[in-house]
């Protein structure tokens, strides 16, 4: 069986944490980390239980995956500031994270594992940044046809993706696809 996570599981200090990643736990609903200060990377995988990460809003991440925590609650998702890196396996989180105030979409973002057929990118959301773009084991029929509102896309890789089975316009600005 998978250890629990208690709520105050990282109430110990660790002020010189930069990397935390919880893969396959069984949690409470909600985790506390914002007295983790120097905590740069944080990997939340296959958290079943996980609705909210207390004091999220207070610190500035440079690598986030968020890969199957189905109960993830909006709230939390919008207080998320990422700025190196976000890999998420859900559009749906995605998507509320571009909606939130101040979000800037990261130079790298990778969907892993998305379940969803198809997807298209917020219209409304600033992609000016995204220079690498991960498409890694999706369902997802075709690539997003919004692909060219990537305007400084250099890199797209596509991996294990076994239903995309053509390439929409892309932008100018592609150099590299693997």
């Amino acid at each position: 069986s998978a250890p629990d996570l208690a709520a105050n599981f990282f109430s110990s200090g660790l002020p010189h944490l930069t990397n935390l990643g919880m893969v396959g736990c069984s949690s409470s609903a909600s985790l506390s980390i914002g007295h983790l200060t120097s905590l740069v990377s944080l990997r939340l995988e296959a958290l079943p239980d996980l609705c909210f990460l207390e004091g999220l809003s207070s610190l500035q991440l440079h690598q986030v995956t968020l890969k199957d925590v189905p109960k993830i609650n909006r709230k939390c998702i919008s207080q998320f500031r990422v700025q190196k890196s976000l890999a998420v396996s859900s559009p749906v989180i995605l998507n509320h994270m571009l909606g939130a105030t101040g979000f800037t979409v990261p130079e790298f973002l990778s969907l892993q594992g998305c379940k969803e057929t198809s997807l298209s990118f917020e219209e409304s959301a600033n992609f000016s940044s995204v220079q690498h773009l991960i498409l890694y084991e999706c369902e997802m029929r075709s690539l997003p046809g919004n692909l060219k509102c990537l305007t400084s896309l250099i890199r797209l890789d596509i991996g294990y993706c076994p239903n995309i089975s053509f390439l929409p316009d892309l932008p100018s600005s592609l150099q590299r696809i693997s």
